[in-house]
C-alpha cells in the first residue's frame, strides 16, 4: 500500500475497500509480473502470471480491475483461453479503472487443487500528468491516478496498472524494463540488473503480502549503505545527488531508534525517492518525496522519520480505512512529536503539543469539526487538524491515562498482533485495554466517536486560611465545562507566595464541578494544564498571534504598496502569485493602510514597516521597535541589508484577528523568503538572515485559556 500522508490511497468504500477483521490475513494473490516502460510514448506492455488463490481459484466466475487504458490481449486460465465481459459500472468506484469478468471454462472448474494459474498479455499508455493541489501551503500531492512520461514515471495502486482484487493482498516476482538511462524503484529487494546498449532490466522480490505495488522510474543517480543488513539507498536526481549521504545518515539514525521503539524493521530495504512532482509518499520499503523536499534537506523527524515510522504502521500492519484511520494520528505522535522527546529536547516537545492543539483550534470550529472515526484521508487543513494532530494528541492523552510502560507496550502489541492484518479503532481500544489491565471504552468513546474537544473554565476563585493547619490555605472554585462533557484528570499548579508551586490533580465529568484544594502556602494564581498535555477547545483570542490566524479567518485582507519600487515589486512576485486565485482574500493597495475593519490583515513590504513604526498596533508596541536601519523584538537587535521579518500582532481593536507583516530592511531580502512565506505560518514572529531563520518565538495571545488569578483572602 502507498501510505499517503498528503493524499487519499484509495476511496472509502467502493471496489477495493478493504473490509477485514483484524485477526484475519486475507487470502494472497502472488504476480509473476514482467513490465516493459517506454516513457516518450508513454507506453506499458506487461505480462502478469497469476497464482489465484482457493478463495478465487474454485469460483465459476470473478472479476478484478485494471486500468481503463489498458487493453487485454490475451488472457487464460490454466493454459486454456477464458471468457471475459466488462463488467456493471457503479458511480461510486474509482474511474481510472474498468471492471473485468472471468467466467472459467467447464473443464478447468472440475479440475482439482486450490490454485489456479491466470495469464494475461495487455499494453496501453498511461498520462494522467499531475495536477496541482493548489492552496496557499502545501496540503497534499499534486494529484495524479499515475503517470509515464520523459519527466518520470508513477504507477501507485490508483493506477490499477496490473490486475487487481478486493479483500486480498499480493507478493510479487517483478522483471521491470527501462531505457538504458532510467533506474526504476519499487517495493522489496532488487536481486539482479541487466544493461544492453539500449535498455536496463532489474528483477524485484516483494515477498511480505502487501496491499499494492508501487513503481517509480527517472534518470536517478542511486547510492546505498548497508545499515545492520538493511540495505538503504537513495534515488536522486542528479542535481541532488549530492544530498545522498545526508539521507543516508538520517535513515540510520531513525532506524537506530524506532526498531528499539516498535521492533525488527519489515523489510529489506529503505530507499529515498526523489519525485518529479510534489508528494510526500510512504510505500513499504522506501518513499516518495517532492523534488523541493529533498533539495531543501528535510531530514527532519516530521518528514523522512514519518515515512520510515510508516514502514510498521500502514505498510506492515494495515489500515481498515472503511473504519476509520488511526495510522496517520499515531505515526504523527511517533514521529513528528516523540522523536524530541525521544531524544532529550522536552523544549521542542512541548512546542508541538503547543502547535498541535493551536493547530487543531485554528482550523476546526464547532460547526466544521467531526469525530476522529470519521477520518480517512487528508483532503483540506481541516481534516489534517484532526486526522495528525488531534489524532496524534488522543495517543498523548492516552499515555498520560495509562503510564508509559503500558502505552508503548501497546504499541509494540498492534506491530506484534498486527503485522500482516487490518487494524482498526475497535482493535487498538481493545489491544490498549488489555495491556493497561483497565477498560478503556470511556476514553475511546469520548476522544474518538465524538467531535470536538473539552472546553473548560474556572470561576469564583477563592482562598481561605486552613484551621487546622497554620500556614496552610484551601483553595475553591467551580470548574465549568461546556457540551459535550468530557471525563478528566485535569493537572493544575498552584502559584504560591513564596515563589514555589503546588501541584495537584482535578477530576473533571460534570458540567459545573465545585472543588475544594488544600495548599501549602497562599496561593496567588493558579494554571491548569501549563505543560499542555491534554487537548482544550479555545476561542481565537486565547491563541498566540502568528500568520496562520490570518490564513483561517472568515475575511482576510492583503495590502501591498500604492507606489512600489521595480525592486520591491520584484522581491514580491513569488508571493503574489502564491496569493493569486484565492477568490476570497480582499487586495488593497495603500502606502499608508488603516486596519480598522473587523477582519484579519497582511501587510506586506514597505506598508508593514511603516505601520509598526506609527505604534497603531498596540500588543507589539513593547515587544517590537523599528528604526530606519534596525528592528528589535523582545529587546534583541537585527540590522543589516540582509534581514527580513514576519512578524504578528493582535489587532488593536478586534481580539478575535491579527496583523500580520512581512518586510525586509532591503527588497533583496525579501525574495528568498516569499515563495515559503506561509510554511512560517506557527510563530509571532520570524527573523530571516539571506532566507534562514534567525530567530522565532511566540507573543501571548491577548486572552489566556490556563491561568487564572486567585483573588487575596
Amino acid at each position: 500500500m502507498t501510505i499517503i500522508c498528503f493524499l487519499v490511497w484509495f476511496m472509502a468504500g467502493g471496489l477495493l475497500t478493504p473490509y477485514i477483521v483484524a485477526a484475519d490475513a486475507p487470502p494472497t494473490i502472488h504476480h509473476s509480473l514482467a513490465v516493459e516502460l517506454e516513457p516518450e510514448s508513454h507506453r506499458l506492455n506487461a505480462t502478469d502470471i497469476l497464482n489465484l488463490p482457493k478463495s478465487l481459484s474454485q469460483q465459476e466466475s470473478f472479476s478484478f480491475a485494471l486500468n481503463r487504458h489498458l487493453i487485454i490481449d490475451r488472457i487464460e486460465l490454466n493454459g486454456e483461453p477464458v471468457q471475459l465481459s466488462k463488467g456493471p459500472e457503479d458511480p461510486s468506484w474509482p474511474k481510472g479503472f474498468t471492471q473485468w469478468i472471468i467466467k472459467r471454462p467447464s473443464s478447468s472448474l472440475k479440475q482439482s487443487g486450490n490454485i489456479a494459474k491466470l495469464t494475461i498479455d495487455y499494453h496501453g499508455q498511461i498520462s494522467d500528468s499531475p495536477k496541482t493541489s493548489g492552496g496557499l501551503r502545501f496540503v497534499r500531492p499534486d494529484k495524479t491516478n499515475g503517470h509515464i512520461g520523459s519527466n518520470g514515471v508513477y504507477l501507485s495502486s490508483e493506477t490499477f496498472w496490473y490486475p487487481t482484487w478486493e479483500q486480498h493482498l499480493v507478493t510479487f516476482d517483478l522483471e521491470l524494463t527501462l531505457p538504458v538511462d532510467w533506474q526504476g524503484i519499487t517495493q522489496g529487494q532488487e536481486t539482479n540488473q541487466a544493461v544492453t546498449a539500449t535498455q536496463r532490466t532489474s528483477v524485484w522480490i516483494i515477498q511480505a503480502p502487501t496491499e499494492a505495488l508501487t513503481l517509480a522510474a527517472n534518470h536517478f543517480v542511486v547510492q546505498e549503505k548497508s545499515w545492520r543488513n538493511i540495505q538503504l539507498a537513495t534515488y536522486l536526481f542528479p542535481d541532488e545527488a549530492p544530498l545522498a549521504q545526508q539521507y543516508l545518515k538520517a535513515t540510520g539514525m531513525y532506524l537506530e531508534l524506532y526498531t528499539k521503539l516498535l521492533g525488527p524493521y519489515p523489510f529489506s530495504q529503505f530507499a529515498v525517492v526523489e519525485n518529479f512532482f510534489p508528494s510526500g509518499l510512504g510505500m513499504p520499503s522506501f518513499t516518495l518525496l517532492g523534488q523541493r523536499i529533498v533539495q531543501r534537506g528535510y531530514t527532519q523527524p516530521y518528514s523522512l522519520g514519518h515515512e520510515i515510522v510508516h514502514s510498521w504502521l500502514g505498510n506492515s500492519v494495515f489500515n481498515d480505512f472503511a473504519k476509520g484511520n488511526w495510522v496517520e494520528g499515531l505515526t504523527t505522535y511517533l514521529s513528528n512529536y516523540y522523536y524530541d522527546e525521544a531524544t532529550g529536547n522536552h523544549e521542542a516537545a512541548l512546542k508541538t503539543r503547543r502547535r498541535m492543539m493551536d493547530e487543531y483550534n485554528l482550523y476546526t470550529t464547532p460547526e466544521t469539526d467531526y469525530p476522529i472515526r470519521q477520518f480517512h484521508h487528508k483532503e483540506t487543513r481541516i481534516d489534517n487538524a484532526i486526522g495528525y494532530q488531534k489524532t496524534a494528541l488522543v495517543f498523548h492523552m492516552l499515555r498520560q491515562k495509562i503510564g508509559d510502560d503500558k502505552f508503548f507496550e501497546g504499541i509494540r502489541k498492534i506491530v506484534q498482533d498486527g503485522t500482516g492484518t487490518y487494524v482498526e479503532w475497535k482493535d487498538l481500544q481493545h489491544m490498549f485495554s488489555q495491556v493497561a489491565e483497565q477498560d478503556l471504552t470511556e476514553f475511546f468513546e469520548q476522544w474518538i466517536e465524538q467531535p470536538g474537544a473539552p472546553s473548560v473554565t474556572l470561576s469564583d476563585l477563592s482562598v481561605q486560611p486552613d484551621p487546622l493547619q497554620p500556614g496552610q490555605s484551601i483553595l475553591s472554585g467551580t470548574a465549568s465545562q461546556k457540551h459535550p462533557i468530557y471525563k478528566l484528570s485535569l493537572p493544575i499548579h498552584v502559584n504560591l507566595q513564596d515563589a514555589s508551586t503546588f501541584s495537584t490533580t482535578l477530576q473533571l465529568n460534570h458540567a459545573n464541578q465545585p472543588f475544594t484544594v488544600k495548599v501549602p502556602g497562599t496561593p496567588t494564581s493558579l494554571t491548569f494544564d501549563p505543560e499542555h498535555h491534554w487537548l482544550l477547545r479555545l476561542q481565537r483570542d486565547q491563541l498566540p498571534p502568528m500568520l496562520n490566524n490570518w490564513e483561517t479567518d472568515a475575511r482576510r485582507v492583503l495590502v501591498h504598496a500604492k507606489t512600489s519600487s521595480k525592486e520591491e515589486v520584484a522581491s514580491l512576485k513569488a508571493l503574489m502569485q502564491r496569493i493569486q486565485g484565492q477568490s476570497d482574500i480582499e487586495r488593497r493597495q495603500s502606502d499608508t493602510p488603516a486596519i480598522s475593519d473587523k477582519a484579519s490583515y497582511l501587510i506586506i513590504g514597505t506598508p508593514a514597516m511603516k505601520l509598526l513604526e506609527s505604534k497603531t498596533l498596540q500588543s507589539c508596541n513593547k515587544e517590537v521597535q523599528v528604526e530606519t536601519e534596525r528592528v528589535t523584538i523582545l529587546g534583541e537587535s537585527y540590522k543589516g541589508p540582509d534581514m527580513a521579518f514576519l512578524i504578528t500582532c493582535a489587532h488593536p481593536n478586534f481580539a478575535n484577528h491579527t496583523v500580520s507583516l512581512f518586510f525586509g530592511l532591503t527588497p533583496e531580502a525579501v525574495t528568498p523568503v516569499a515563495r515559503l512565506l506561509f510554511f512560517y505560518g506557527w510563530d509571532s514572529y520570524l527573523v530571516y538572515k539571506q532566507g534562514k531563520v534567525l530567530a522565532r518565538g511566540m507573543f501571548q495571545p491577548v486572552h489566556s485559556s490556563r491561568e487564572f488569578a486567585i483573588p487575596a483572602s
